[in-house]
């Protein structure tokens, strides 16, 4: 089979009308199933297209039902950036955004799809007809972009289009679709995943032993025996270069999968191995970044913890990745902020050898130097009767000028002490000197080791730090009678002999692109993985290792373009298949497993995958439930939850223990807006128990963190508007409190998890609540306590893992029924009395319209 013709995704989207946009059967019968084996490259590149067209469309299409609600733009100004020679048209435009009044509320981004519109909001569907798309490739500022047209307009005309609306953001699919056409790409590893055959995939441990320096590495991150296992699994894979190789490191939740890849990350760097590290989101990116920049810290001596992060490379989108300038660890390996460092160094830097020389020079010479400036002083005090003729005119036309004799004298210039001569030169001197050394810190924050040894960087910290204290010697010394410069030079000179005369940044950067500079000539590249398309061999050169992060939340066709890396060999994927995979918009797509990831298809296909077998975070009596019914009861406690005590306070004034079903008999689902589910009644016991948590924690003064996690967007509102501002509203409260869906906490912990299940009927249907990933994740947030509020009835003819829990939480004694507690019954009892009274003023209403249009009859 041969890989499709490479049209672009863009051009692809520009040729969809509305009605083709609208309708759901657009490519259905295009997407199949993507399955667990194939025979060839081509098939399996071809087998994501049709799914990613119709996920593009599925975006698009809820994008247009939801315009109302859409950022809107309003155009000031148009001018057409290409003219097509034959028909005097253009699709290529700069646009520039109206400010004040109508203010732009829209802030244009790379990658974003927009449609333009004659004037004003468009309110609906029809307000885009015809339908005219613009993809955004270049944004000069907040208010100026340049688009690209889905059609022509003539340049001759007005341009008839007064604002525009936001659609969605096509940059990670243009990046997939590309791998997919990607002919020149690397394909060994492609090649690798195709099939269940693990040849090439799998080494034995070399028995051969690693160097003092990883093992020091790996033995101060203090690993357990797992952790420590996996990290020497990935780096034995160097040992064969030869082969490609793909690592599995399954990491439960709690296990320390973030400690094992920094970890591993810091090693690699230590190794001077060339990896890339991926992750599904800009803030996952971010996250792995975090711990492996606090490795290296914790590592540095703290005169100099910044040397080395030249070797490190951080690339995305800023905003995304929530990089403000206070966030100084992470803005110190940005690539944006780097390049504009770096670019700065050639001018900051300037003049560094000849300021270095005169200080040195001034300091070798200061006797000669003062005997010199007294002479000169000397001579332009030349005694009266040596004055020529002129010069006594000149002193003549001083005193006309100035006054008295007295006042003269005061305008003659003042012969200095030795200190103080010695005081005012050095001050002038190393004033410039210290300037440029705080520029150096950039360079050896910014530069590469291999540009900057660590024997320059602590000459320049022992330089600087010598000029400090000399000023301080000059400033409590030089007034003194006896005053004596040989030791304060002598300290002074050592260190400045020693500084290097000149940089190679200067005449680097004049000579090559920033970007190519800083990537390849980093150790460590982190990106997203559809941001691993931009890594061309041109630009990073080649690339030995790739490390994907939370690999299990990843679209295995996200993963392609990451894999065709120049040079790859080597593969690490670190996740959890039994946690929550990625989002899918499409049904269609879902139910054919687009939002299957790589590392599952493998696990499936019966590859190896390390299991890192001890929990960190929750208490014993919250782990032992998905321990054994997602885990199989492989995952050990480490001593620090078993140790654990201190959540008997969060537990004052509460018949719950550390785990808890709690039983709401009386609740009623109901379907609001979108047709969510909602449950007010399990939202009043909610707000009941946090009302208790939130007393007690200002009562003890205990800070304790509480998620609620409703798997519906309905309760989700429901919660939030029976909440209100209450716990956001006082200063100083110990509770912070956080209401997200369940896929908003994966990754996440808090002290005590609250889950609301919502559903209460008599035929035990609850939806996609039934999925045991989301249930998974559900159950494994919570550090010290989670409490399951539910209708028990609804969840055990579910016959689903919530059948399960209900079980075992009667087994072991955690059952419990809200109408026992006086507090919860009171209020469940007010919110069924006003679901009551909603429901009868619905009616109501029903019937007085009823009643009118008989009337009308």
């Amino acid at each position: 089979m041969e890989r499709e013709e490479n049209k672009s995704l863009i051009n692809e989207v520009f040729s969809w009308s509305i009605q083709r946009i609208l309708n759901k059967d657009t490519f259905k019968e295009r997407i199949k199933t993507i399955p667990d084996k194939f025979l060839s490259v081509d098939e399996y590149l071809n087998s994501f297209v049709p799914h990613l067209l119709e996920e593009t469309r599925t975006e698009l299409s809820s994008s247009m039902v939801s315009l109302s609600k859409a950022p809107v733009f309003y155009i000031h100004s148009v001018e057409a950036r290409t003219i097509k020679e034959t028909s005097r048209t253009s699709n290529h435009f700069n646009i520039s955004l109206k400010v004040g009044g109508k203010s732009a509320i829209y802030e244009p981004k790379c990658g974003d799809l927009i449609a333009l519109t004659e004037a004003g909001r468009p309110r609906s569907i029809s307000d885009l007809s015809p339908l005219v798309l613009a993809y955004v490739f270049s944004v000069q500022d907040e208010t100026r972009f340049s688009v690209h047209l889905s059609t022509y307009i003539s340049i001759d005309g007005r341009f008839p289009f007064g604002s525009g609306v936001f659609l969605m953001t096509l940059t990670t699919n243009t990046r997939i679709w590309k791998a997919f056409h990607n002919e020149g790409a690397n394909l060994s590893l492609i090649k690798s995943v195709l099939q269940a055959n693990t040849e090439g995939t799998e080494h034995s441990a070399s028995s051969r032993p690693w160097g003092n320096n990883v093992t020091d590495i790996i033995r101060s991150t203090n690993l357990n025996s797992s952790q420590e296992s996996a990290v020497l699994s990935c780096l034995e894979t160097r040992r064969f270069s030869e082969k490609t190789s793909v690592k599995l490191i399954w990491g439960p939740p709690g296990t320390g999968k973030t400690k094992t890849v920094a970890t591993l990350l810091f090693t690699l760097l230590n190794l001077g191995c060339k990896t890339v590290v991926c992750a599904p989101t800009n803030t996952a990116v971010v996250g792995v970044a975090s711990r492996l920049l606090a490795l290296v810290k914790e590592s540095s001596s703290s005169d100099h913890s910044a040397y080395g992060l030249g070797n490190i490379v951080l690339s995305g989108n800023r905003v995304r990745m929530g990089i403000e300038s206070k966030n100084s660890d992470l803005l110190d390996v940005f690539l944006e902020h780097r390049i504009s460092k770096l670019s700065e160094l050639s001018s900051s830097l300037s003049g560094w050898e000849l300021s270095l020389s005169s200080f040195i020079d001034y300091l070798e010479k200061a006797d000669s130097n003062y005997k010199t400036y007294v002479l000169s002083s000397e001579r332009r005090k030349k005694p009266e009767d040596n004055r020529s003729i002129l010069e006594s005119f000149g002193e003549f036309f001083k005193k006309m000028f100035y006054g008295s004799s007295q006042e003269l004298d005061q305008k003659k210039e003042k012969i200095l002490t030795f200190s103080e001569f010695i005081k005012k030169e050095f001050h002038i001197l190393s004033q410039e000197l210290d300037k440029k050394m705080g520029h150096i810190v950039d360079t050896y924050t910014h530069l590469p080791k291999s540009f900057i040894s660590s024997n320059d960087v602590k000459n320049m910290i022992t330089a600087r730090q010598a000029i400090y204290q000399s000023r301080s010697f000059l400033r409590k010394n030089s007034h003194k009678h006896d005053f004596v410069i040989g030791s304060f030079v002598f300290d002074c000179l050592q260190p400045l002999r020693l500084l290097p005369k000149r940089f190679r940044v200067p005449t680097l950067l004049e000579n090559e692109d920033g970007m190519r500079f800083c990537l390849q000539n980093a150790c460590i590249i982190f990106c997203t993985a559809s941001g691993a398309s931009q890594m061309t061999v041109e630009r990073t050169g080649s690339i030995e290792l790739l490390v994907v992060d939370e690999a299990a939340q990843l679209k295995e066709c996200e993963s392609v373009a990451a894999l065709h890396l120049q040079g790859l060999r080597h593969v690490v994927l670190i996740g959890d298949e039994l946690q929550l995979p990625a989002m899918v918009h499409s049904e269609v797509c879902e139910k054919a497993k687009f939002g299957r990831s790589l590392f599952e298809r493998l696990v499936l296909l019966g590859h190896n995958k390390h299991l890192l077998d001890v929990q960190y975070r929750m208490h014993p009596a919250i782990s032992l439930f998905p321990n054994m019914e997602f885990y199989d009861g492989k995952i050990s406690d480490a001593a620090i939850v078993k140790e654990r005590v201190y959540e008997k306070r969060f537990l004052q004034g509460s018949m719950f223990g550390s785990f808890s079903f709690i039983n709401v008999r009386l609740g009623k689902e109901e379907f609001g807006d979108g047709n969510s589910p909602q449950n007010m009644v399990e939202a009043a016991v909610i707000f009941e128990i946090i009302s208790n948590l939130f007393k007690v924690s200002s009562e003890t003064k205990t800070k304790m963190s509480v998620g609620v996690i409703p798997p519906y967007k309905g309760q989700i509102r429901a919660i939030q508007e029976r909440i209100g501002d209450k716990y956001n509203s006082v200063s100083d409260q110990f509770l912070t409190l956080n209401v997200r869906s369940v896929d908003g906490f994966q990754g996440g912990e808090e002290d005590i998890i609250i889950i609301s299940t919502v559903r209460s009927n008599g035929n035990g249907k609850i939806g996609f609540l039934s999925n045991r990933q989301r249930a998974n994740v559900a159950l494994t947030r919570a550090r010290h306590c989670l409490w399951v509020v539910g209708n028990e009835r609804t969840l055990t003819m579910s016959g689903s893992v919530w059948t399960e829990l209900v079980s075992d939480s009667k087994r072991r004694g955690c059952f419990y029924d809200a109408v026992d507690d006086k507090n919860l019954r009171d209020a469940m009892n007010d919110a069924m009395l006003n679901v009551d009274m909603s429901d009868a003023y619905s009616s109501f209403q029903s019937l007085s319209i009823r009643r009118g249009r008989m009337n009308a009859w």
